[in-house]
């Protein structure tokens, strides 16, 4: 089979330029002005997309083996080279973000999936609301109203609806090493399904990561239910490239997790604890 594609290119076109008419107004030897060109339809698609919660792919075994991998991307609404997102700055920080979390059960008979979780959010996200101008640290802030719901129906139907809000500060410079310190504070709108999620989830998330762009990074998440239940997970991650002559892309990634409800299915369920072994694509 052999396909043909037409499209417009992403490289300027200069417009023609008229003979200069001797004696009228205007002539000169100025260049003549550029027409901006159109984005092709991939550049205007990927232009607005961007990356959000880590992107990863992990195995390891408990009683079998099994995986866990995550997809997750963002998407902005108002092009922030545009006159209204220039006028009012906030629209150039709306957002639709989409994460989803698959638990794939590799020991079983067929592999099957044990649980995803399908989690959509509107919110606002300036990861630069302030920053201090003779020392490399920044306060970030995001909030919105996020979904969670793995898609079952009867006993296995879990769901919630969240009003969040995440503050983050940032000590060190782009490139460098950089701490972050994140906590996410959630209020349940809608919990009908699990009503007493929070004695598992707690209505706060710690993050905290510390790492170098071409070098190791460590993150960790805790959480602490509303009956005393701990939940934590580390993420320690390497580039690749560093171990690969540059030419493979990608993170090496070691995962642990111990806690209350890996997935929402289980949000009230405790397993051993989990070690994995995998790639991260995005962190």
């Amino acid at each position: 089979p052999v396909m043909f594609a037409i499209a417009a290119g992403d490289a300027p076109t200069v417009a023609a330029q008229s003979p200069a008419v001797p004696g009228t107004q205007g002539a000169s030897d100025a260049p003549a002005a550029v027409a901006p060109a159109p984005l092709s339809r991939d550049a205007a698609f990927l232009a607005a997309f961007s990356g959000y919660e880590p992107i990863y792919l992990a195995a390891g075994p408990r009683e079998d083996w099994n995986a866990k991998f995550q997809v997750s991307f963002k998407f902005r609404f108002f092009n922030d080279e545009a006159g209204l997102a220039r006028r009012f700055h906030f629209l150039e920080h709306l957002y639709l973000g989409y994460t989803q979390t698959s638990l794939w059960d590799l020991g079983s008979p067929s592999s099957p999936f044990r649980d995803t979780s399908y989690k959509p959010r509107l919110f606002y996200s300036n990861p630069e609301s302030w920053q201090m101008r003779d020392f490399p640290l920044r306060i970030g802030f995001e909030g919105g109203l996020g979904h969670e719901s793995n898609g079952r129906g009867g006993s296995e139907s879990r769901s919630i609806n969240t009003l969040y809000a995440r503050p983050a500060l940032v000590i060190g410079a782009p490139g460098n090493w950089q701490w972050t310190f994140a906590p996410t504070l959630v209020d349940y709108v809608n919990a009908d399904n699990n009503p007493d999620i929070s004695d598992y989830r707690g209505y706060v998330d710690l993050y905290s990561s510390l790492g170098k762009a071409d070098s190791w990074q460590l993150a960790a998440m805790l959480r602490k239910g509303q009956a005393g239940r701990w939940t934590s997970q580390f993420d320690l991650t390497y580039p690749l490239r560093s171990v690969a002559l540059g030419n493979l892309n990608g993170y090496l990634l070691f995962q642990f997790f111990d806690g209350w409800g890996e997935s929402i299915l289980d949000y009230n369920q405790r397993f051993p604890a989990q070690y994995r072994l995998g790639l991260m694509f995005v962190r």
